[in-house]
């Protein structure tokens, strides 16, 4: 049995109905679309400047709690870049209808960098890695602790191991061998010898935005903590080709912000996210595409 409700338009409507305050009282019957449902959240389109964003489970609630409280925070270095970062206009509470909070957030024009071919995406490493390098800035001792990003690589260990027999049955010997050998190279990396740093926690491609080949925005802050910036670099390996890769590296490098094992790290932190993706059989699905242009920049 789930442990939330179906999460539907018509269940959206009644939310915004019984909780928008008088200010967004026009939103309460503004058309309401549904975009998709990601890892963790329903999300639906709200006239042309909003969308509602609905946990889709206990864990997902919690996360987006964890974004409530931090997105304005972890998000600042971005806005000042004038990029977009979806700071929440209302945050519901639990109710009768729904027992978790939920948002409503600016809607970001344009597409996610998922959207696009790899050898499309190429123009937007640079920035890409710019804003990555602007966020990881020290973060102060009261920031979040998230113990499935930022952390030492040793940390998620145990998940990893327990995933590769899935993994090996949907890519085959010779790539789950590629995955392996950059697992390897991961693990055996120094870890992060600075400071925790803020990191978003979560830059796969369906959470960078678009729009006519220049970044536009970052979203879903419900991963961001403190700790290693490498989970966030490995965007480099799972979002770029080779061409790609080698302009965010560039760029990064050039910052002076990081150590020379970040780049090993980073591609185990690829390594954690593609195996959760494939060993669970609805992100599998979901997140094809992802797990292709991984397969394809990891083998």
């Amino acid at each position: 049995m789930p442990d939330t409700p179906l999460v539907d338009a018509p269940l959206v409507r009644g939310l915004l109905r019984s909780q928008l305050p008088p200010e967004l009282a026009h939103l309460t019957e503004a058309p309401l679309t549904l975009l998709g449902q990601g890892w963790d959240n329903a999300m639906f389109r709200l006239g042309q400047d909003h969308v509602v964003r609905v946990p889709t489970s206990r864990l997902a609630a919690r996360l987006i709690e964890h974004e409530i409280a931090w997105i304005a925070t972890v998000g600042a270095p971005l806005l000042a870049l004038d990029l977009a970062v979806p700071v929440p206009v209302f945050c519901g509470r639990p109710g009768p209808l729904y027992p978790t909070r939920w948002t409503v957030v600016p809607w970001i024009g344009g597409t996610d960098l998922a959207s696009l071919p790899l050898p499309d995406r190429r123009g937007l490493a640079a920035p890409l890695a710019r804003a990555l390098a602007a966020l990881h800035r020290p973060a102060p001792p009261d920031a979040p602790y998230n113990a499935y990003r930022g952390v030492p690589l040793a940390a998620r260990a145990a998940a990893v191991a327990d995933r590769w027999p899935a993994v090996e049955r949907y890519l085959g010997t010779a790539d789950s061998h590629a995955l392996r050998e950059c697992w390897a190279r991961g693990l055996a990396a120094p870890t992060w010898p600075g400071p925790p740093l803020w990191i978003h926690g979560d830059t796969h491609a369906r959470n960078i935005i678009q729009r006519d080949g220049h970044l536009a925005g970052l979203i879903d802050f419900g991963d961001a903590t403190a700790g290693d910036p490498a989970t966030d670099l490995a965007a480099a390996v799972l979002d770029f080709d080779a061409e790609g890769y080698a302009r965010f590296r560039d760029v990064a490098e050039a910052t002076g912000r990081y150590d020379g094992a970040i780049w090993d790290r980073a591609a185990g932190w690829a390594v954690v996210i593609i195996t959760a993706l494939i060993a669970d059989p609805v992100n599998r699905r979901n997140f094809a595409g992802l797990i292709e242009d991984a397969r394809v920049n990891l083998g």
